[in-house]
C-alpha cells in the first residue's frame, strides 16, 4: 500500500508548525496586552511618604500625645473646627449642610504637620482621644510610565510582518 505524497490532505510539516506558532504568539500576545493593560490601570502612581505610612497606623482611640510620639514631633499647626465625623477619614464641616443630617456636630482639635509636599492630620475629639486621620499631597500623583497603544499596536504589527511575512 503506497502513500499519494501529492493528495489534498497531506501538508509540510513547516506550514503546521507555523500555523500553531500563529495561534501561540497570537494568544501570548493577548495575554501580555492584557497584563499590561492591568499594570498600568492598577499601578500606583506615587511612592507612599513615610508621613503618610505612619498617620495611616495611628490606632483610633489613643490620646493626641500618643499621636504625637507616634510621628515623632509635636505639631506644625493646632486649630479647632465644628463639624461631623462620617468615619476615620472624612470630616464634614458645620457650614456643610449635609453635616447635621449625618450626626452630631461636635468640636474637633485639627493637629497638622507638614513635611515636604506631604502632610497629614489627627483629629481630636473633644474627650481628648484621636477620632480621625488622614494625609495628602501637594501635587497630584505623577505617572512614571506612560501607556501609548499606538506604538505598541505598530510594534506588535511590526513584529507579525517580521515572524509571519
Amino acid at each position: 500500500m503506497k502513500q499519494s505524497f501529492g493528495s489534498q490532505d497531506f501538508k509540510p510539516m513547516s506550514v503546521r508548525v507555523k500555523r500553531y506558532l500563529k495561534i501561540i504568539l497570537t494568544v501570548l500576545g493577548c495575554l501580555l496586552l492584557m497584563t499590561a493593560s492591568i499594570y498600568f490601570k492598577y499601578a500606583p502612581r506615587h511612592q507612599v511618604s513615610e508621613l503618610e505610612s505612619i498617620t495611616a497606623r495611628i490606632p483610633l482611640g489613643i490620646s493626641a500625645a500618643q499621636a504625637d510620639a507616634h510621628l515623632g514631633t509635636p505639631p506644625d499647626v493646632v486649630s479647632q473646627t465644628r463639624g461631623t465625623l462620617l468615619n476615620s477619614t472624612m470630616l464634614l464641616s458645620a457650614n456643610n449642610p449635609l453635616s447635621a443630617e449625618q450626626g452630631n456636630v461636635q468640636l474637633y482639635t485639627l493637629r497638622t504637620w507638614h513635611r515636604g509636599d506631604a502632610h497629614a492630620t489627627i483629629a481630636v475629639d473633644e474627650s481628648g482621644k484621636v477620632a480621625g486621620r488622614w494625609s495628602w499631597s501637594d501635587h497630584p500623583p505623577r505617572r512614571t510610565m506612560h501607556l501609548n497603544l499606538n506604538e505598541i499596536t505598530n510594534r506588535a504589527n511590526a513584529l507579525w510582518q517580521s515572524v509571519f511575512g
